[in-house]
């Protein structure tokens, strides 16, 4: 997969508050910002315990791609790579969140922002030899993509949305 990191816009104080109550129709330009660096994200989903893994990134060529959820940032499926496995164990301690929140449905949503020029360089490496499992086709090309590793897609029975406004390209 070709990837690379992006700059996010994500959500403010205000902003976090809006996705906590659900109130998120009267979202303004107060309720975001636009982060200074390129970064992937680590984004972890809580709900009744169980936590599920998914990498945020750019998605660099405008290739014919198949997704198991079309939608603003398409969750793409991958088989299980250990190495991602050691990077996401390895890493994500080293960075601070980025977002915390807890959504209404009582799922939380966590971002951890990866900025290191190394562990970038690490993830862009490692991803690129990675093919996406197929499922179904979306004609939409998409910036960002979530890709999620198949042992951690079947943790749930139905799939958990992220918020809106949690995070978008820059």
């Amino acid at each position: 997969m070709q990837l690379k990191p992006f700059t996010a816009i994500l959500p403010t104080t205000s902003g976090l508050k809006k996705i906590t109550s659900g109130t998120t129709t009267d979202w303004t330009a107060a309720d975001e910002q636009l982060q200074t660096t390129p970064a992937y994200y680590w984004y972890e989903l809580t709900s009744h315990g169980i936590h599920q893994w998914r990498l945020l990134a750019n998605w660099t060529a405008p290739a014919t791609v198949t997704t198991m959820a079309p939608a603003a940032i398409n969750t793409v499926l991958y088989p299980q790579q250990p190495v991602i496995e050691m990077l996401i164990d390895d890493w994500v301690g080293h960075f601070p969140k980025a977002c915390d929140v807890t959504d209404p449905a009582g799922t939380t949503h966590r971002l951890w922002q990866i900025t290191d020029a190394d562990v970038l360089a690490d993830i862009t490496e490692t991803m690129a030899a990675i093919t996406p499992r197929k499922t179904w086709l979306t004609t939409t090309p998409t910036p960002l993509v979530m890709l999620v590793a198949e042992p951690e897609w079947t943790k749930f029975d139905q799939p958990l949305t992220m918020p809106a406004h949690l995070i978008r390209l820059g």
